[in-house]
């Protein structure tokens, strides 16, 4: 409980009128928006199909951050478990704020909520997977205490485009 006050305490000071809340399927256009923001093409009805299989979900947050009415940033986080040790894992899926309000600790307050939310729910450790041509997102997860510890290789086993 003290961790989300603290993330609602950062979030007062850096607007008051700022707030982080649960995602809703109503936010789909926004949240579609910022998904393409960060390069993965996606239209209205497709977020909406995502976020009912998604919200219902007990291991799986998906957070935006509303500043004057509107949607201008999210978080995805979900919970895993480690087969290589004890513990359980939360990995930040997304993180995106909408380009017109980056640079205003907007990014690192939805960050700090994933991880009060993980935390909460027993995660040893979080990972971020990010993007190799994201330089300024590596910059921002190394100074919000990320380290690098390797790298993400993908294989598409479906076709699909991006």
């Amino acid at each position: 409980m003290g961790s989300r006050n603290a993330v609602r305490t950062q979030t007062e000071a850096a607007s008051p009128s700022l707030s982080i809340r649960k995602a809703e399927t109503s936010d789909a256009r926004p949240l579609a928006a910022l998904m393409c923001q960060l390069g993965y093409p996606s239209r209205e009805d497709e977020m909406t199909v995502r976020l009912r299989d998604i919200l219902p979900r007990n291991d799986y947050l998906v957070a935006v951050a509303i500043l004057e009415g509107q949607v201008v940033g999210v978080v995805a986080a979900m919970m895993g478990m480690y087969i290589e040790m004890n513990g359980r894992y939360g990995r930040v899926t997304a993180l995106s704020v909408a380009e017109d309000h980056r640079g205003q600790g907007i990014g690192a307050l939805l960050l700090a909520h994933a991880e009060s939310w993980l935390r909460a729910r027993g995660a040893a450790a979080g990972i971020v997977n990010c993007s190799t041509r994201r330089a300024d997102a590596h910059r921002f997860y190394k100074r919000e205490g990320y380290l690098v510890t390797g790298f993400r290789f993908r294989k598409p086993l479906k076709s699909f485009s991006f």
